[in-house]
């Protein structure tokens, strides 16, 4: 082994580790000022109002306050909102004013500076799904474990987001980003009810074709809806079984995280951030 080699990778890991928490600790500042925490963390507000002021009837019985699935689905459709748009938004910004050259006087890597801006993102989406968490905990008859369980797993799906944003960002401009993340999520919401649920094999007005390349874009497309709909029917207790996600799903979603993580690589190589 080349020793000078050596000595550089020992230099990058170090280097690494080194500027990884200022760049979080600046994230996190550069989000405080920019007082999109009062944005997202105003759904709490309107938990505690639902929890006050609303009410539930079905069939016979009343219940009051926020039902728990409410609590699931608004938080994970909220926290992906949050995370595509200000992900993208902070990196237009640096982007656009160059204040990398401020922040630190010796060199940056990229990969430090995209991962110091990913870690502080989810950092701060924790925080919240935590506040959500005890604030549905303190008007439950249970605590809902089961929402961190399921919370946990969406976000592989949030951390797919965050690079997909990143990614386009870097390659084109904030606009297409945005629309394209809520595009994905919408049309992959879509497939997972129309080939998951079976609705394409029981559709007699479907040709053997059109099904086949409707099934086949539903393979191939990262599959986040399918995540998204089972994280929540599991914990709304209407599904049977880890099983229910389709495991493939997951590993499906790794692999384009990975494919992201190499083209984050890639066009940052090739462009100055």
């Amino acid at each position: 082994m080349n020793p000078s080699s050596g000595n550089s990778f020992v230099f990058f890991v170090k280097t690494y580790f080194q500027q990884l928490p200022t760049l979080i600790r600046l994230t996190l500042v550069q989000v405080a000022r920019r007082k999109a925490l009062y944005f997202l963390f105003s759904l709490l507000l309107v938990f505690l109002m639902g929890e006050r002021f609303c009410s539930m009837t079905v069939g016979s019985e009343s219940t009051q306050g926020v039902p728990a699935s409410f609590y699931f689905t608004i938080t994970s459709l909220w926290v992906t909102v949050f995370l595509i748009i200000i992900g993208s938004d902070l990196l237009r910004q640096d982007i656009d004013s160059q204040v990398l050259v401020l922040w630190l006087s010796r060199p940056l890597d990229p990969a430090v500076y995209l991962a110091g801006k990913a870690v502080a993102l989810l950092l701060i989406m924790l925080v919240f799904v935590l506040a959500v968490f005890g604030v549905q905990s303190w008007f439950a008859l249970e605590i809902p474990w089961d929402f961190l369980l399921y919370q946990g797993a969406m976000f592989l799906v949030y951390g797919f987001f965050l690079l997909l944003a990143f990614q386009i960002t870097l390659s084109s401009n904030q606009t297409l980003s945005i629309l394209f993340c809520f595009g994905l999520l919408l049309v992959t919401s879509m497939l997972d009810k129309v080939v998951y649920m079976g609705l394409v094999d029981k559709s007699p007005s479907v040709s053997e074709t059109q099904r086949w390349i409707v099934e086949a874009i539903y393979w191939i497309l990262p599959q986040v809806g399918t995540i998204y709909h089972h994280s929540s029917g599991l914990f709304e207790g209407k599904n049977e079984g880890y099983l229910s996600y389709g495991p493939y799903s997951f590993l499906q979603v790794i692999v384009w995280a990975g494919i992201l993580k190499i083209g984050l690589w890639w066009t940052t190589r090739r462009r100055e951030i």
